[in-house]
């Protein structure tokens, strides 16, 4: 769980800055058969708070991920970058993220840049020829 302390950062007049956090992303957020996530989410962010306590962050979410390329099954890797961009209100039914008590969980608005920066496909570059078949015939001399 990712989470900022919005009281704390008020006691601090921190208003603006940045913060880094590293997150295990569950694999539920994969939809790619036979891929896997390569070590931890880099989560990398500017943020303010405004005076009536809504925060708002925005940057990057960074993550590797590993497995069978989609076309031709071969081993692939490959490095993703999302863009985290969202806005928290201290209210119940807010129209973006809300969040209670002083305390902001980014952990869901750092899972949709995930998902919405996921590929489709892992490819494991750009000459991947897919799955070659072998067609071999016999033909009898004449």
């Amino acid at each position: 769980m990712m989470t900022i302390d919005i009281r704390k950062l008020n006691a601090q007049k921190s208003y603006y800055g940045e913060m880094k956090f590293s997150y295990e992303a569950p694999e539920s957020l994969l939809s790619i058969p036979f891929v896997q996530f390569d070590g931890r989410a880099e989560v990398s962010f500017s943020y303010e708070l405004y005076e009536d306590d809504s925060f708002e962050i925005k940057g990057r979410v960074t993550y590797r991920i590993k497995g069978q390329c989609s076309r031709c099954l071969k081993e692939a890797e490959q490095t993703v970058e999302g863009e985290l961009d969202a806005y928290f209100q201290p209210k119940k039914d807010a129209e973006d993220y809300s969040y209670f008590g002083g305390i902001v969980d980014i952990t869901k608005a750092v899972e949709d840049a995930i998902l919405m920066s996921m590929p489709f496909t892992l490819s494991c570059g750009d000459g991947c020829e897919g799955i070659r078949y072998s067609s071999e015939t016999n033909q009898s001399e004449e």
